[in-house]
């Protein structure tokens, strides 16, 4: 009796070849993007809805904070083994007398957090609006907030150095 032998196919002949380096480039390039945008629109979202929680009528971001926020956040989690994928942001608000917890905003809820971001905001006390304010305040209850562009950031690694 003759002897049959069959011939599997192995995986390399099912897939074809593996993909290049540059492939998984791109495909982190996307996911850091998609992470950026992520967090542009989750923060302007969590920030603008908090005017409750900070006795006010309507909290106003100024033009360029959120972007030097995320420009920050980027470069923080630069060195970072996840990329911008694995922070969790929590944003207080400091207005002098008191500090509030606002949010905290998960980039990337499929990726491990590796690091956490706070990020304090503060009041615009430049502004004649914050002193007519001030003056107004007790006779509105729900005035608006403007937000200053200075802003604090801390960084906490949540991995052990080596």
């Amino acid at each position: 009796m003759d002897r049959v032998e069959v011939m599997r196919p192995n995986l390399y002949d099912i897939l074809g070849p593996l993909d290049s380096a540059d492939d998984f480039e791109v495909f982190e390039a996307e996911g850091e993007a998609a992470a950026r945008l992520s967090l542009v629109q989750q923060l302007t979202q969590e920030v603008t809805s908090r005017a409750d929680a900070l006795g006010c009528g309507q909290v106003i971001v100024p033009p360029g904070l959120i972007d030097e926020v995320t420009a920050q956040v980027l470069r923080l989690a630069d060195s970072e083994p996840c990329g911008v994928r694995g922070c969790v942001l929590h944003v207080h608000y400091d207005s002098g007398d008191q500090r509030q917890r606002l949010t905290r905003v998960v980039l990337d809820p499929t990726m491990p957090n590796t690091f956490e971001l706070y990020l304090t905001l503060r009041p615009d006390t430049t502004t004649w609006y914050h002193k007519m304010s001030r003056i107004i305040k007790p006779l509105r209850k729900s005035g608006p907030l403007l937000l200053s562009t200075d802003f604090k950031m801390e960084k906490k690694k949540l991995y052990p150095e080596e």
